[in-house]
Parts: C-alpha cells; sequence; structure tokens
C-alpha cells in the first residue's frame, strides 16, 4: 500500500510510524513542515521518502492574518505533493485546520482514504490564546468539527480527546483510541554525566529540565518561579531547552531581573537529546488549566524513556497527569493554580529524596520500555489502514 504521512510539526513518534510501515513492505512518504518552530526528527530512514515543505518564511502560530496565510499555503504545497505520489491512505497529524481542510478537498476529489490522527483540539486552544469566544473561535469550532466529521478514520491520543470527538458528532466505529509514544530506540537511558552535560557545565549541578515546545498552552512563569525558589541553593540550574514565544518570554523576563540559575538554551539535534534528558536530576512539564482538555503534552514521553523523575504541573483531567503520577508512575504531578506554591513544594520534595527520584526514574523507564511497542503500535495502525474500507 502507498501510504503519505503528513505530520506538519516533523516530531519523532510519527516519523517511526512511518519506518515501521515502510519496514512493513508499504511505500511511505513522509512530509513535513521546515518552517515551523518545533523540535524535530533526525529525518535518516531510508526505507522512508520524506519531503520537507518549506513555507517561505517561519510559521505564524500568533498573528491571525499571517497565520492563515501560512496554513492556506501548507495546505496547497502538501497537496502538490500527494499529486506526486497519488497515496492510498494519507494521515494528516498536527496539521493546522485550514490546510487539513485543503487536504480534505484533495483527498474527497480523489476518493482517497485520509485518517485524521488528532493530536490537539485546535479551536479549544485558539480560544485560550485569543482569551475569549468570538467569530473566530467559533467559525474554528464549526470547521474542526466538519473536518473530524469526514474524516475516514479519527485516531484519537487519548479517551478523552475521544470523548470530545464523538460530541462534534463523529461515529463512534471511526474513532479509535491509539496512545501517543515516544521512539525508545532513540532514547537509550544515558548517564548523568556525559558529552552533552560536560560541554554546559551541567555535570556536576542538580538540573531541573524543561526541554520542548514552550507555547501560549504552557507557563513559562512556572519556571521563572522555580528559578527563584531555588536561588539559594549554588548547585542547583534550571534548564530550559526550548524556542519561540515562550522561551523569547523567559529571555527577557531575566534580562529584567538576570537569574544565574537559570540556562536557557536553543533546541538540540535530536541525535544528542537522550544526552539532554539524561543531563536531568527531575525532567518538567507544565501545562495550563485551560489547555487540559484540548492538549496532551508529549514531551512527557520522552521524559519517561530517559529514565528521570517527573515535576509536573497539568490539570487533573489531562491524560498526561494520571500517566505521570499514576499509570507509571514517574513523579510528581500537581493540578495548575493561581500560584506556583504547590509546584515549588512538590520540587524541593524530589531535590531533598534522591532514592524517590531513584524509584520514579527506574519506573518511568520500565513504563515506557513495556508500553511504547512500534511493532505493536505499527499492528494497530495497518490494520486502521488495510482492513477498514467503509
Amino acid at each position: 500500500m502507498r501510504v503519505l504521512v503528513n505530520d506538519h510539526s516533523g516530531h519523532a513518534f510519527p516519523y517511526e510510524l512511518s519506518g515501521e510501515l515502510a519496514s512493513r513492505g508499504h511505500d511511505v512518504h513522509h512530509v513535513y513542515c521546515s518552517n515551523v518552530v518545533t523540535p524535530k526528527t533526525n529525518f535518516s530512514n531510508g526505507q522512508v521518502t520524506t519531503h520537507a515543505i518549506d513555507a517561505d518564511r517561519p510559521f505564524a502560530k500568533y498573528d491571525l492574518r499571517r497565520r492563515a496565510l501560512d496554513e492556506l499555503r501548507y495546505g496547497w504545497r502538501s497537496v502538490k505533493i500527494a499529486r506526486q505520489v497519488r497515496p492510498e491512505r494519507l494521515i494528516v497529524s498536527n496539521m493546522p485546520l485550514l490546510a487539513v481542510g485543503v487536504q480534505w478537498l484533495w483527498a474527497l476529489n480523489t476518493r482517497t482514504k485520509w485518517v485524521l490522527w488528532l493530536q490537539d483540539l485546535q479551536a479549544g486552544l485558539a480560544e485560550m490564546v485569543i482569551g475569549k469566544r468570538n467569530a473566530v473561535t467559533r467559525t474554528l469550532s464549526l470547521v474542526e468539527g466538519w473536518l473530524i466529521r469526514r474524516a475516514w478514520r479519527v485516531v484519537a491520543i487519548s479517551a478523552e480527546f475521544r470523548s470530545e470527538v464523538l460530541k462534534v458528532g463523529a461515529k463512534p466505529e471511526r474513532v479509535l483510541v491509539i496512545e501517543n509514544w515516544a521512539p525508545l530506540d532513540d532514547l537509550p537511558l544515558r548517564p548523568r554525566r556525559n558529552p552533552w552535560s560536560d560541554r554546559h557545565g551541567l555535570s556536576d549541578q542538580f538540573v531541573f529540565l524543561y526541554s520542548g515546545t514552550l507555547a501560549m498552552k504552557h507557563d513559562p512563569r512556572l519556571l521563572l518561579a522555580l528559578a527563584d525558589e531555588f536561588r539559594n541553593e549554588a548547585e542547583v540550574r534550571i534548564v530550559v531547552v526550548s524556542e519561540g514565544v515562550g522561551a523569547d518570554w523567559l529571555s527577557e523576563a531575566n534580562g529584567v531581573r538576570t537569574r544565574s540559575n537559570l540556562v536557557l538554551l536553543p533546541f538540540q539535534p535530536f541525535e544528542e537529546l537522550a544526552d539532554v534528558l539524561g543531563s536531568a536530576d527531575v525532567l518538567v512539564a507544565v501545562l495550563e488549566r485551560a489547555a487540559g482538555m484540548f492538549s496532551v503534552p508529549s514531551k512527557t514521553l520522552s521524559y519517561l524513556c530517559a529514565g528521570r523523575a517527573i515535576l509536573g504541573s497539568i490539570p487533573e483531567q489531562n491524560a498526561a497527569a494520571s500517566l505521570i503520577a499514576e499509570r507509571a508512575p514517574a513523579g510528581i504531578c500537581v493540578p495548575p493554580g493561581d500560584d506556583a506554591g504547590e509546584l515549588l513544594a512538590a520540587a524541593r520534595k524530589l531535590f531533598e529524596n534522591s532514592a524517590l527520584r531513584q524509584s520514579f526514574g527506574t519506573s518511568a523507564r520500565a513504563y515506557a520500555e513495556t508500553t511504547f511497542d512500534r511493532r505493536a503500535i505499527g499492528d494497530r495502525f495497518e490494520h486502521l489502514l488495510t482492513r477498514g474500507s467503509t
């Protein structure tokens, strides 16, 4: 079967899926946007034909007019690739709504069966960013519901997402829950002291590390509060590996009152990610309360592979919260509040208890090794793509 996987963000686990499908004899093409500011994988699997779409400028996430144009441009250039590839199945993931709409029109015209791999509920996130429900967010909600109902299949990344999809009218038999994962083979356990930690002067420090996208749905103020909490512990560093609006805000805030224990770094090459995460004593994940029903922070899955304790500020109803605190269990997760008090108390508890950190880290890696089975996940996607025809 010829399969086209279009993951706008260029993340590691969709690319691993493409590689797994290709290893089974399918002709797989993988598309991503080279201009969106997000951590990207190393596109080196020779079995997968990879297409990078250059959108001419950095993707405008927060400028509505420019974003609309960028989405349409990405959608149109995706269609040009689809015309060349002529896939029998199309999977779209992390793709902006207008771009999905353009892809849907092409799929409708060519009778191509397409799968919406739903990573975020974008209308809800837009409402959170804008701060109110208005004509724009209402229109996005209608468009998102329309596209969900017209997908041949919908892959929801959590049971909560499935419930939201059913609310907008998707047929239950067309919606399958497949939770996200991280590429375990690419993220081996690494020693606390490694070439990356040596290079950045972190080998002899206690490191709280945040790695990944830091967008409007995250709260960078919590990372600043963490730096303030440990300002008197000379050996503690708060390391943030990110780019974009949240990282820019942190840099500006730190420029007003410099915190010597706050280390800001850009995204690192994917091949160094295992060392980056291995350099941490505690890995940090944050998600604002308003985003709890619309997004699941996938960085927590990479964190599990690293075998380190996780400190989370994530809404209780979010799948990542139960993963960290109960299902793995891999750390301490507190609900977002009006202040950072609970998070800071949890951070200090982890800082002071090495045995607790070790226990959480061991449990985290064990969960990843048990759950992130690329072959089992490939089986579910392959069954989805090859068995159904309605």
